[in-house]
């Protein structure tokens, strides 16, 4: 009988030997996928804490220009860590000025630390971190760009901010910028909603702007309306562009000490064709004149109350500013007025007035030499307190040179009129264009205004 004979095995044979190497390789394949889920995860919390440093160093030099406390600043920055930048929990450490680079003690430098805990062991496996804290750094700052921009209307709530309900067209030999938040469409038709009713930029009428640049926080109209200055040129209209700063946010208060002559003057009047007179600097109740021959000398004119008033006569006030303010100012001190920066306009109480020029006066900014030395205020020619919203009108058939200068009414509504060219710059709340002929707004000649430019550097 023969016996069963076990059953052979080939002595090359491995049982099993591909199910471990799948084992093996699949293992290794995870681990691949995680490594590379790891580092992505690692590398984009990196960037997330120092995207926190840098628009928390932003932040803070943005109330560096607008003068906030140092707490403010700190507020403003923590929250661009914690919330707007998701890192709740990371601790920000803020110097300003900064404390180490080549910026440790330059006023106007904000420096920002942001130490976060992170939970991915990777870092210290990649020599990243010796620990789970992650540490960043930024320093942002400012410096005063001149402003190229002739028009500037600040005031996002009103509605239109560039408003055309005349015939005629605006001419505007430069830029032009609306923060009004109205609504319309854009340059390309595209409907754009507004924060607040009405439009940003309205074209009414059969009258136009015309300009080198049109920028608008909101929608407009009739983006036909706004042309080239430049025949055949592409379109100069910006819708949706960012809120711009007022650029002369720290321009002082006038004071005895920047050059106010404090003299009571008591008031001008003048409506008798036949009256010749001749004025000096000094504190005036009201300046109004509508006839006559009348000559102011260069100076600062400050008016208390009352309004400055040209509408007739022959009005001469070459190298002048006119400061218009309430009657509870003090010329040494500056108060109440040097408390207002972004303060709201005032809604009752204290007696003031605006300003309206249109006759064929000739007006001329302060331009004292620099041997005086020259004036903080030198390209300024009307400058109403900030919270002062009266109303600013410029009209007439000026030619070239004949009123120039800088005109700053935060909170007031411009209404231009006539026709001709003045070379003026117009920082104010909002703008009207009412008139049926054609004028063009040119530079000044002066280097006045500047916007307060943030950027990181380092």
């Amino acid at each position: 009988m023969e016996r069963a004979r076990p059953n052979s095995v080939s002595p090359t044979s491995r049982p099993g030997t591909v199910l471990v190497l799948t084992s093996v390789g699949l293992v290794a394949m995870v681990g691949m996928m995680f490594l590379v889920f790891e580092t992505g995860h690692a590398m984009a919390k990196l960037r997330q804490v120092q995207t926190a440093s840098d628009a928390s160093a932003l932040a803070a030099a943005q109330m560096l220009v607008r003068r906030q406390s140092s707490s403010a600043a700190n507020t403003t920055a923590n929250q661009y860590v914690t919330d707007y930048n998701g890192l709740s929990g990371a601790t920000l450490t803020l110097s300003m000025p900064p404390i180490s680079g080549p910026y440790a003690g330059r006023m106007g430098y904000a420096e920002s630390k942001v130490r976060f805990d992170s939970a991915t062991p990777l870092l210290r496996l990649m020599g990243v971190a010796s620990s789970a804290n992650l540490t960043s750094r930024a320093v942002a700052g400012y410096c005063s760009i001149a402003a190229a921009e002739l028009v500037i209307a600040l005031d996002k709530r009103a509605t239109p901010g560039l408003n055309c309900v005349g015939n005629g067209r605006l001419t505007i030999d430069g830029g032009c910028i609306t923060n009004s938040q109205g609504w319309g469409v854009d340059e390309n038709g595209a409907s754009v909603l507004g924060k607040v009713n009405g439009y940003a930029g309205n074209i009414g009428s059969n009258g136009s702007f015309k300009g080198r640049s049109f920028k608008i926080c909101g929608g407009v109209n009739n983006p036909a309306g706004f042309q080239p200055y430049i025949p055949g040129g592409d379109s100069p209209l910006k819708c949706r562009a960012g809120l711009y700063p007022d650029p002369l946010i720290n321009l002082p208060t006038p004071t005895v000490s920047t050059g106010v002559v404090n003299i009571d003057r008591g008031r001008i009047r003048i409506s008798a064709t036949a009256h010749k007179g001749t004025f000096n600097p000094g504190i005036y109740s009201e300046i109004n004149v509508s006839g006559g021959t009348v000559t102011l000398n260069p100076g600062i004119y400050v008016i208390k109350g009352g309004e400055l008033k040209v509408t007739g006569g022959n009005f001469n006030a070459r190298g002048v500013m006119f400061y218009i303010t309430t009657n509870d100012y003090d010329p040494n001190t500056g108060l109440p007025d040097a408390n207002d920066r972004e303060s709201s306009p005032l809604i009752s109480g204290a007696q003031r007035g605006g300003a309206s020029v249109t006759s064929d006066a000739t007006l001329n900014a302060l331009n004292l030499p620099s041997s005086n030395p020259g004036s903080v205020f030198n390209g300024v020619l009307i400058y109403l307190r900030r919270v002062n919203d009266m109303s600013v009108s410029v009209a007439g058939n000026a030619t070239a040179g004949q009123v120039t200068g800088t005109i700053y009414a935060k909170w007031s509504q411009l209404t231009l009129t006539g026709q001709g060219v003045f070379n003026t710059q117009f920082v104010v709340g909002n703008v009207k264009w009412s008139g049926n002929g054609n004028m063009t707004i040119s530079a000044s000649g002066y280097d006045l205004a500047k916007g307060n430019l943030v950027y990181l550097v380092e």
